[in-house]
């Protein structure tokens, strides 16, 4: 069970390595990385590859505090003041603590890591627009009207623990720092996934099917624009990337089309979301047939 009071500042010593990666050193799992999936990625150095990894890495970093704070936050905040019983508020209370903890974290590795891109803020790279960072938030303190944001937690935070079983896995291969923070992100999100559970229980069924109907349709409309392929975020990555490699350039064209291309590459799409990774989500959704469309943007 997790517990707040254990909660440090940061898992990471904060020593190793600045900048540029030594040779051998992983920033993110290749297999969470979509250049991996093209063919572009066969044609470059190793000191490239390093490079596009590092980059990722950091914006894996960023994307988690997105989660953590543009959306689960104002989400959590809702649940703090208005969850039905003072249980599931204390819980909604602890979770948004650890929240706000491994944020820290993670903004700390991006500091250390690139101080110059991230000393004034958190997002360098993802780029989601401010339009749509404002209709995120609305959602999130809006959760009586707009409970499919439970769902987007729930199955982030599934997913999360897919991501850092990667992390894991990487061993030695994979930056201390990066490995520490993932490896105590990890250990919390058990925790967090029972917790959407209960939240769900709650309101998902307190809520008028038209709504429930409305929110799914939206819920599979998010998933599929937002977090499903590499669009704007994906490709500023790519040009990040591409100014710490400037011989690069002149092939900018061609790996724009390469990350495009991604969208009908059936080994990279069913690595996003894997139903064997989303075990909590899919049992649960099965219980309401306005759901079932959710099934099937898991892959086999």
């Amino acid at each position: 069970m997790s517990d707040a009071r254990r909660l440090k500042p940061s898992p990471h010593t904060g020593e190793g390595n600045r900048g540029f990666p030594h040779e051998g050193t992983l920033f993110s799992p290749e297999s969470l990385t979509p250049l991996a999936f093209t063919p572009v990625y066969h044609t470059l150095t190793n000191q490239q590859r390093l490079g596009y990894n590092r980059v990722h890495g950091l914006y894996f970093l960023e994307q988690i505090i997105f989660f953590e704070q543009v959306m689960a936050r104002p989400t959590l905040e809702w649940l703090v003041r208005r969850a039905a019983t003072p249980e599931l508020r204390n819980e909604a209370a602890q979770f948004l603590a650890e929240e706000d903890a491994h944020s820290s974290w993670f903004r700390g590795l991006l500091r250390e890591e690139a101080p110059a891109q991230y000393q004034h803020g958190d997002f360098h790279l993802l780029d989601m627009g401010n339009t749509t960072r404002r209709l995120m938030r609305m959602a999130g303190s809006s959760v009586r009207f707009f409970p499919a944001m439970l769902w987007l937690q729930l199955i982030f935070e599934e997913r999360a623990l897919y991501f850092g079983r990667a992390f894991v896995s990487c061993g030695s291969a994979m930056d201390p720092r990066f490995q520490a923070v993932h490896r105590e992100h990890l250990l919390e999100e058990p925790a967090h996934i029972r917790r959407d559970v209960l939240f769900l229980e709650w309101l998902w069924p307190a809520t008028p099917l038209w709504l429930r109907r409305m929110n799914a349709h939206a819920l599979l409309w998010s998933l599929r624009e937002f977090f499903l392929l590499p669009k704007r975020s994906g490709l500023r990555v790519i040009d990040t990337w591409l100014h710490e490699f400037p011989e690069l350039m002149p092939r900018r064209g061609e790996i724009h089309n390469a990350m495009h291309a991604l969208e009908s590459n059936k080994v990279y799409l069913h690595t996003l979301y894997p139903k064997v990774s989303f075990p909590k989500t899919r049992h649960l959704a099965a219980r309401w047939p306005e759901l079932e469309g959710l099934e099937d943007f898991f892959t086999e």
